[in-house]
Order: structure tokens, then sequence, then C-alpha cells
């Protein structure tokens, strides 16, 4: 690769060794945090609810969590670039284990309190944007070798985590109560900073607080493929990233019940989790057309949800979708984290990130006016002809088409 300010030198030919403690540490914190988020969205609401004033007391809550953590993905970046993601990651999961201490005091003293719960849910929603962008500049600094499945590990204990987690969480909550709920999750944030404090990261050389500064502006200037790759992931997720949470319960209620709703997404996460296995192990000389093909296969997926002649092939469809989801994901998440520099990692992907989630909003409006305007079934196929346009359009640029291509003799899937 190019050594322009901001990318990282060209790819190791010769083997690697990867000390995987470091690794297998941060997995088990990721995991156990992430069983503890899954406590905390089931007990959220289930606390607010019993209350006055329910309903805009959940929404003003969740909304001061979501601006919140958005807002703080590039604060996130900048800080883990400056100071060193273990540092920062650190500091994230020490507050929101006091916040969450703070929220199961609150709950178990009485009912729900906006003027507590609106500040405490948007610092928490804060310390969640200002992790996110670290843990992902974090994973290259304690492995020399093996980056994919390192990332693979890492994206299968969250996802186990997030299907753990509300189980966990209703158990917890119809057999204690709401304040046991949130006492779990600040334990599992305190387990995470644990598992922190026993890492030791790598200093990669030029890279990190005691290496050069680069400004992200010099990174974007030099990497055409980079912008690019941002706009693709605004526009992919702005056409649809609302399809899941709006669209698709829509289609369910008409169609499949609440019953065939719950499958669907099970199928969902089902096909998450294997194509976070079989990505481990994929290997690509040209991971943004891997990854590009592995998105237009998840486009295709969600287009013939509605229309595949019933529930049993819904769900065949939407495990389709997760699998090519997960592996054009991890393959291309692993091209950044290999192409950029560290000392610009964590800003690149927290730009990536906000890209992301800024979109959701945006597309939850567009898939409603589709649905008001054509219906629910319409909506998937509209998306995803948007979405394969977005990617149509990266794909026909050389510059991306050759983001994180390997030259002979280098490994595409460390």
């Amino acid at each position: 690769m190019s050594a322009e300010p901001g990318l990282a030198a060209p790819a190791r030919t010769g083997p690697a060794r990867t000390a995987w403690r470091p690794v297998a540490l941060l997995v088990a914190g990721q995991g156990a945090s992430t069983v503890g988020d899954g406590c905390y969205a089931v007990a959220l609401p289930w606390y607010v609810l019993a209350g006055r004033g329910a309903a805009s007391t959940l929404g003003i809550t969740l909304a001061a969590y979501g601006v919140a953590r958005a807002a703080a993905m590039p604060a996130g970046g900048l800080l883990s670039d400056r100071l060193g993601p273990r540092r920062v990651l650190l500091a994230a999961d020490a507050l929101r284990a006091l916040l969450l201490a703070v929220m199961a005091a609150a709950a178990a003293s009485g009912p729900a309190r906006l003027m507590i719960l609106a500040p405490v849910a948007a610092l928490i929603g804060a310390g969640n944007g200002v992790f996110t962008p670290g843990s992902y500049a974090l994973v290259p600094r304690l492995v020399d070798g093996g980056l994919q499945r390192a990332n693979a590990m890492l994206t299968g204990a969250t996802q186990v985590g997030a299907l753990l987690g509300p189980v966990t969480g209703a158990a917890l909550v119809a057999g204690i109560g709401p304040a046991s709920a949130f006492a779990v999750d600040a334990a599992t944030f305190a387990v995470s900073a644990l598992t922190l404090t026993l890492i030791r990261e790598g200093a990669p050389a030029g890279a990190g607080p005691e290496g050069p500064r680069v400004s992200l502006r010099s990174v974007l200037a030099c990497s055409p493929a980079l912008r690019t790759m941002l706009t693709v992931v605004l526009a992919g997720n702005v056409a649809a990233a609302g399809i899941v949470t709006v669209a698709l319960p829509v289609l369910a209620r008409g169609y499949y019940g609440a019953g065939g709703y719950g499958l669907v997404l099970a199928a969902l996460a089902a096909g998450a989790v294997g194509g976070t296995m079989l990505g481990a192990a994929a290997r690509t000389s040209r991971p943004s057309v891997f990854a590009s093909l592995a998105f237009l296969v998840q486009a295709g997926a969600l287009a013939v949800i509605p229309y595949g002649g019933g529930l049993a092939a819904a769900a065949a469809a939407a495990v389709l979708f997760g699998l090519a989801n997960s592996i054009g994901e991890l393959v291309i998440v692993t091209a950044v984290q290999r192409v950029i520099a560290p000392a610009a990692l964590g800003r690149v992907m927290a730009l990536i990130m906000l890209a992301s989630a800024g979109a959701y909003p945006v597309s939850v409006g567009f898939v409603t006016f589709v649905i008001r305007h054509l219906g629910a079934a319409a909506a998937f196929p509209v998306a995803a002809g948007l979405s394969a346009a977005a990617i149509g359009w990266g794909l026909s640029r050389p510059s991306f088409r050759d983001f994180g291509r390997v030259q002979s003799g280098s490994s595409g899937g460390d």
C-alpha cells in the first residue's frame, strides 16, 4: 500500500505470530458487557412504563441515549488515536459501570423520574459512542497476524451476548425486578474494565500517542477509496437501515403474526452468527470487491423476503441476509484496519460508524414513506434496489475496488 499520511505500510509478507491471550480477554469482556446491554434493553422500558407519562419518558430517555451516542463517536475516535484505545475503552467501561449502578439504585428506590433517567441515559450513550471506535482500533494492536480471525472472535462474542442478554434480562426483571437487571449490567461493565486492565496493547511503529499525529482531513484527501466507502455506507443505510425495525414488523403483523416475526428475527441472528464463522476463514486478495459482492447478495435476500411464498421462505431469506451481511462487514472492517494507519484508525472507524448511525433516523422516515404509499412488501425491493445501486456505484470506482488489495505473497485473511 501507499505510504501516504494515514495509510499503513505495505502488508507483511512473512509469517506472523499472534498472542491470543489479550484477544481472549477482550472477547470475554465484550461478550460480558453485551449480555449486560441486553439486560438494560429489557429493564429500561419495563421500569419506565410502570410510571406516569411512561411513553413520553421512555421516548425522551431513548432519544437522549441515541443522540449522545452518535455525538460522542467522533470524540471517541479522536481520543483513541491520541491516548491509545485501551485507555479510552477502560475509562468508558468504568464510567458506564458507575452510571448503571446509579440506575440500579434509582430503580430500587422508586418509580422512574425523567430528571434522573435522561441525563444518566445520555451519559451511558456517550460512553458507548466513545467506546465503539476504540474497540475497532484496539484489535490491530493486539495481533500480529490473524486479524480477521480476531475480529470474528470479537463479533461472535457480541452476537452470542446479544442473544443471551435479553433472555437474562427478562428473567431478572420478571423474577426480581428492573433494578437487578441494571445491577447485572453494571457488573458486566466492571468485568469488561477488569479484562482491559489485564491487556497490554502493542504500539505499532509510527502510531498511537507516541507516533506522529495524522489529521483526518489528510487521510481522506489521500484515500479516494475511503471517501467512496463513506458515501456507499451512508447511501446504503439511508435506503435500508430502517427495514428491519419498521417494514418487517408491519409486514409480519399482516402475514406472519408475532411468532412469525420472532422466527424471522431469530433467522437473521442465526445467519449473522453463521456469517461470522464463515468470514473468519474467508481469504481474498480484493476485500472491497469481495465484501461488495456479499452486500449485493444481502440486498438480493432483502428484496425477496416478502415474496417467497410464506414464512419458511422469509426465514430462509433472512438467514441469507444475516450471513452475507456478517461476512461482508467482517472482510471490509479488517481491510480498513489493515490499510489505515493506527494513528488515524479510531477517527476513521468513528466516521464510518457515524455515517451508518446517522443514516438510521433518515432511513426510518424514508421506509415509513414507502410503506405509506406502496405498502410494506414493496419497501423491501425498493430498499434493496437503492442499496445495490449504491454498492454498484462504489464498484465502478477503481480506487474503491483496489482498497485493501493484498499483493501477491500476502495472506488476505490475516
